[in-house]
């Protein structure tokens, strides 16, 4: 009994292991959401992608350091803006103006980004070791409205919650700033992951339990207990496929991804007390 409880634990976390570093390694930008015109960038160095939308008013970035860095800035807009939009960002050291980015019709490159399965225009990147000091980038249109998508940094870092922010972030921004499907996302490591890693626990988990409780060993013999589990089995395979679907058409919230997978298992522990 204990050898089959520390093959399942093992089961778990080699599981865990894969499904969650897997699209983590791959995983490029952290991505933020614009809400104010101001905003502080912390850790420099570390790859961020801030979505903002400009009506107006230049949106204004701060970097404070106290040791030399490797200052990275890219724009970026969302496919459906199109490469002619007009926009602009400005570095500055202090109030010393370092470089201006100001991309025209040509200069924007078609960027796919797989990790979000979401289209770009591609605009110039400014790299430089920059010292230790006070930076601001300004990022200003001359359009009413225009979404942009300032990249900074370039060092790769996930963890646990970046990660759960990113999967939760990622579908807001394709229903509302790329507009289009949240369904996409399933394509990217990250997001199927995601549905397998918390389905896969789930299911296991569920096992567990039956095993402990011996659930799994209840026998239906009488007609009238074989109808019913087969009525079970079908209506957790329905359970789980709407709910699943409906979660990945919206919010990808991890409650509902678990709820189908919870479906899925009764429909699974139906299926063996059948036999």
């Amino acid at each position: 009994m204990n050898q089959n409880k520390n093959k399942i634990r093992i089961v778990i976390v080699i599981i865990f292991l894969i499904l969650v570093g897997f699209p983590l390694k791959i995983l490029a930008h952290q991505p933020r959401l614009v809400e104010i015109e101001k905003i502080n960038v912390t850790e420099p160095e570390i790859s961020k992608a801030y979505y903002g939308n400009l009506s107006g008013k230049p949106h204004i970035y701060t970097i404070s350091t106290s040791s030399p860095i490797d200052l990275y800035v890219n724009i970026l807009v969302p496919f459906i803006e199109g490469p002619e939009k007009n926009v602009t960002v400005k570095i500055f050291k202090g109030e010393q103006p370092m470089e201006i980015l100001n991309p025209k019709t040509n200069d924007w490159k078609k960027f796919f980004e797989p990790f979000g399965q979401s289209m770009y225009w591609k605009g110039p990147e400014f790299k430089v070791r920059a010292d230790a000091g006070n930076y601001k980038i300004h990022v200003q249109s001359t359009e009413k409205s225009m979404r942009y998508v300032l990249a900074t940094g370039e060092i790769e870092a996930f963890d646990g919650t970046e990660s759960l922010r990113a999967i939760l972030l990622i579908p807001e921004l394709k229903k509302n700033f790329f507009e289009e499907s949240p369904f996409s996302f399933i394509l990217s490591p990250l997001g199927w992951g995601y549905i397998l890693l918390l389905q896969i626990l789930v299911i296991l988990i569920g096992f567990v339990i039956s095993k402990i409780l011996n659930i799994s060993r209840v026998k239906f013999q009488m007609k009238y207990f074989q109808f019913s589990v087969k009525n079970i089995m079908i209506c957790g395979v329905f359970f789980w496929a709407t709910i699943l679907f409906f979660a990945i058409q919206t919010s990808w919230h991890p409650l509902l991804i678990m709820m189908s997978g919870l479906s899925l298992f009764i429909a699974l522990i139906s299926r063996r007390n059948l036999s």
